[in-house]
């Protein structure tokens, strides 16, 4: 019993690991372009458009300074935050975490 219960947290932990590996691969798949905005837009757009696309772009796009500091980096990251809750349905998203957190961020940013 005690072998079977090893072997099973391996399978766990090997599975658990390699879906954190494809989550970020994906996510570096989509983002992996932030210099030319509007074609990684497009293709979130073109593609999924869903929520964890674009949160994963929008992050990226807020580690290239502190918005805080800079008003340029501020006004595009609100723009982007507006362009990505209006591609995303409410009513189709809103029970996912990551639009959630999209609005969340979005409503800081304005304030």
């Amino acid at each position: 019993i005690a072998s079977i219960m090893n072997r099973v947290r391996n399978l766990k932990n090997k599975y658990r690991n390699e879906d954190n590996i494809t989550d970020e691969l994906n996510c570096t798949k989509i983002s992996a372009d932030t210099t030319d905005n509007s074609g990684t837009v497009n293709q979130i757009m073109m593609t999924a458009n869903n929520p964890e696309d674009w949160l994963c772009f929008l992050l990226r796009l807020e580690k290239k300074g502190v918005p805080q500091m800079d008003v340029s980096l501020l006004n595009r990251l609100i723009g982007r935050y507006s362009q990505a809750v209006t591609a995303l349905p409410a009513e189709k998203y809103s029970e996912d975490e990551s639009y959630a957190r999209i609005l969340v961020r979005f409503a800081e940013l304005k304030a």
